[in-house]
């Protein structure tokens, strides 16, 4: 709302309720219109931080996907070959030829 705007309601308050009631109402509309000023400016700094925190998201994703290119990745069939099965024991490979237990 624009100042002319404001000088308009303003005087056409002052017509309909006569010069002392409407110094009341001015009085508090001017309460209103700066309490609504003060939440307007705290709207767009949210909006800005928001926008600065978005791009910083942003850059870091960006940052975070070259990372993440940079590191080899392994193929699974490489993991699987790397490990060997287990061996197998039976009850002669467990004890030596006396019948003693191999540790």
């Amino acid at each position: 709302m624009n100042d002319q705007r404001i000088l308009d309601l303003t005087a056409k308050i002052e017509e309909t309720l006569g010069k002392e009631n409407s110094a009341m109402i001015s009085d508090t509309l001017g309460e209103i219109l700066t309490g609504n000023s003060e939440n307007m400016k705290a709207i767009a700094d949210r909006d800005d931080q928001i926008k600065k925190l978005q791009e910083r998201n942003e850059k870091l994703v960006a940052a975070n996907g070259a990372l993440l290119q940079k590191i080899p990745m392994e193929r699974a069939e490489d993991k699987e070959e790397k490990k060997e099965a287990p061996k197998k024991i039976n009850l002669k490979d467990a004890f030596d030829k006396n019948g003693n237990f191999i540790h």
